[in-house]
């Protein structure tokens, strides 16, 4: 429940060791150093009320006192500060394969609870359409499962197992983009139905929020809950993905370092919604490049998945790790109802998790052009090679961006004998998204001679053109020149 705590405070001894406060402020000092102390006070008033006794506050006072003093004469005693308080053997690990799939049979069992709703429940008829949906594409022989289907059910394996599940973001229970619907209401009585929360007995509850605009309490306090949470997951959803911005100092602080300064692990997820769909520079970017800049020693998962199977595995993943590490996803907007970003029931029943997505191609001795992206823009790649029917050029979507699965992607771009030239490609101007850090890695692996180039937007002071003609021509130039020779 909600709790507001409307405190009146006062800086006692001023802004550090060597400030002194009456300089500026010598009447309200004066007057600060008149008060009782907060902590005689506090005192006074548990005893008035008969919370505690004198005796008894004297003995709390000695076990505190004796608690610091045995800190301070041992503190020489504690390991070598220069010791870096990283989980041992992440870095190694980090690639394996965690088995991430789930046996169909569950997979159907909460396709059941997801699709039924309980007696004379009356759901908004758009509701009822996607229910039915939803269930079709448990059925379906053909890759029908989206990306809210593909996280409903990655939820729901995960709750089976007894792992809990807490989420909050704005407009988080139903999606900003209407896909989620993971909170269903009565059109008539407007009682809430949590169709996750009903797949068995014994199983963990969903904890699903809709939480204000304040990204950075929000953020911050999700984060410390994901730090004490011992055996579940925590996400945080940004409305958009640039809402973040609100947020910096919980990225910059403690998501990205806390582990290296403290030895304090979290599993976070933070979904970040981010695709170029001519929306304008304010809801383009989630700012791909400042998450990046962050990234070293194992710290953080970046990754920006063009397949729904893809991001049920890294949701499962997330757990089953004996290691914790926040995850930060740039997850799609528009790509949300792809007819071309779908999974079938057996990637996720049979599949894993992918650093990297090779080319599914017949014949790669005539490829010349390897084009390397992440995300949306893929799918306009993919489209506009088969409107051109050029069979030179492949395409390889890098997932997860960090940590680079450098070995991979050495193994992938080997197995094309003739390949001439390697450009990455982004929607995101050049200096921003993940062409600066990606080109270091890319550099290290292409061989010499072969050709290695920037294809998207000019630098840019904003994050997108707000005019959506400016958008769509700029959008067509990348995927033209992506294949022009």
């Amino acid at each position: 429940c909600d709790v507001i705590i409307d405190m009146l405070c006062y800086r006692k001894y001023g802004h550090n060791e060597s400030d002194e406060p009456t300089y500026t402020q010598p009447l309200l000092y004066k007057k600060i150093k008149s008060l009782e102390n907060v902590c005689n006070l506090y005192e006074y008033e548990l005893v008035r009320e008969g919370s505690v006794s004198n005796d008894e506050i004297t003995k709390i006072r000695k076990e505190i006192r004796s608690k610091l003093d045995d800190a301070f004469n041992h503190r020489k005693d504690k390991i070598d500060q220069t010791q870096i308080l990283i989980q041992p053997g992440k870095a190694e690990k980090i690639f394996d394969d965690f088995h991430t799939n789930v046996d169909i049979e569950i997979l159907g069992e909460i396709t059941k609870a997801l699709t039924t709703l309980p007696p004379n429940f009356l759901p908004n008829v758009k509701i009822a359409q996607l229910l039915k949906k939803r269930l079709e594409m448990m059925q379906s022989i053909k890759p029908t499962i989206d990306w809210g289907m593909a996280e409903s059910l990655a939820f729901g394996s995960l709750l089976v197992e007894g792992k809990e599940i807490r989420f909050s973001g704005q407009d988080s229970q139903r999606g900003t983009f209407s896909h989620r619907h993971a909170v269903l209401t009565d059109m008539e009585t407007e009682a809430d139905y949590t169709p996750l929360n009903t797949i068995r007995k014994g199983q963990a509850p969903l904890r699903i929020f809709d939480s204000p605009l304040s990204e950075m309490a929000v953020l911050g306090f999700e984060y410390g809950y994901s730090v004490i949470s011992k055996n579940g997951i925590t996400l945080w959803e940004a409305q958009f993905g640039d809402f973040a911005n609100g947020a910096q100092p919980i990225f910059d602080q403690f998501i990205s370092c806390a582990e290296v300064k403290w030895g304090q692990t979290s599993n976070l997820v933070v979904l970040l919604p981010h695709s170029y769909d001519g929306q304008g520079p304010e809801h383009s970017s989630a700012r791909l490049e400042r998450y990046l800049q962050l990234a070293a020693e194992e710290n953080m998962i970046i990754a920006n998945f063009t397949m729904p199977a893809n991001y049920f595995h890294a949701l499962r993943r997330q757990t089953m790790m004996p290691f914790k590490i926040p995850m930060i996803v740039m997850t799609p907007k528009g790509m949300l109802r792809h007819p071309m970003a779908v999974s079938s029931i057996e990637d996720l029943s049979d599949g894993k998790f992918h650093t990297i997505y090779d080319d599914n191609l017949e014949n790669k001795e005539n490829i010349e052009r390897v084009l390397i992206c992440s995300g949306k823009i893929y799918f306009e790649l993919l489209a506009e090679r088969t409107k051109r029917n050029q069979n030179n050029v492949a395409i390889l979507r890098l997932e997860q961006i960090y940590p680079f699965d450098s070995k991979l992607m050495e193994e992938f771009l080997a197995s094309y004998n003739n390949l001439k030239e390697v450009r990455w490609v982004q929607e995101e101007p050049k200096n921003m998204g993940a062409y600066s850090f990606v080109a270091s890695y890319l550099s290290e692996i292409i061989k010499p001679g072969i050709k290695f180039a920037y294809l998207g937007r000019k630098a840019s002071a904003s994050t997108a053109t707000g005019f959506a003609k400016i958008h769509n021509e700029e959008q067509s130039k990348i995927i033209n020149n992506a294949f022009a020779f």
